[in-house]
């Protein structure tokens, strides 16, 4: 009953609920209470539809000056029906023009924008679209833009572990398909109150050997 093709989030998603049935294997205490301390674009259907028009803003946009991002923002949260929401869509957009990563795309590196990617690897087909694929002298990096909120050591290791697995997935896919290393996977957490959070995805190689034993 296993899925053949499967997204990299999905993958992603299989992955930490299998070491949470590790963990404690009582579906009841399975609750995942709604986090209520969150502002409320970043819950539910508010949340999705705000990460949505942020990478749709960041897909278009001028990587060099920004000077797009308002009326792109604007144009967004039209299509994801939150009118009202542009100012934090700009922000959260902007932010991530400050990340090295970005800005190596903008400063003239080869990189390519919302690239979808769909490569069988072991017995199942990795799918997914990369929100920026930078060329670096040392090969291709993977780069995916983040917009909700964690905070702690214990919230903190679990998001970038589930991550990790998403990127490594896009990683393994594109070996799969490419005659060209993958030689890592970088995280942009957005900010509407200031500079994006650039997090390089740790023990890379390892993470795409990883995803290609469970896949296998």
């Amino acid at each position: 009953s296993r899925r053949s093709a499967i997204a990299a989030t999905r993958l992603a998603d299989e992955v930490r609920l299998l070491r949470e049935r590790e963990l404690d294997d009582d579906a009841g205490l399975d609750k995942h209470p709604v986090n209520i301390d969150l502002p409320p674009w970043q819950r539910g259907r508010y949340g999705t539809a705000i990460g949505r028009a942020v990478h749709g803003t960041l897909q278009f946009c001028d990587l060099v000056t920004g000077r797009d991002i308002d009326d792109l923002a604007r144009s967004q949260c039209a299509a994801e029906g939150i009118i009202g929401f542009d100012r934090t869509i700009a922000a959260l957009a902007r932010s991530a023009l400050d990340a090295p990563i970005v800005k190596a795309a903008a400063g003239g590196a080869e990189h390519w924008r919302e690239l979808f990617i769909a490569a069988p690897v072991g017995s199942r087909v990795l799918e997914g679209y990369i929100d920026l694929l930078v060329r670096r002298p040392d090969g291709l990096v993977i780069v995916d833009y983040k917009t909700d909120r964690w905070s702690g050591p214990v919230q903190t290791a679990e998001r970038i572990a589930r991550y990790r697995v998403q990127l490594a997935s896009y990683g393994a896919a594109l070996e799969a398909t490419l005659d060209e290393p993958v030689v890592g996977g970088v995280l942009v957490r957005c900010d509407a109150d200031g500079p994006a959070e650039q997090i390089d995805v740790p023990d890379w190689r390892d993470a795409v050997d990883e995803v290609r034993a469970l896949v296998r």
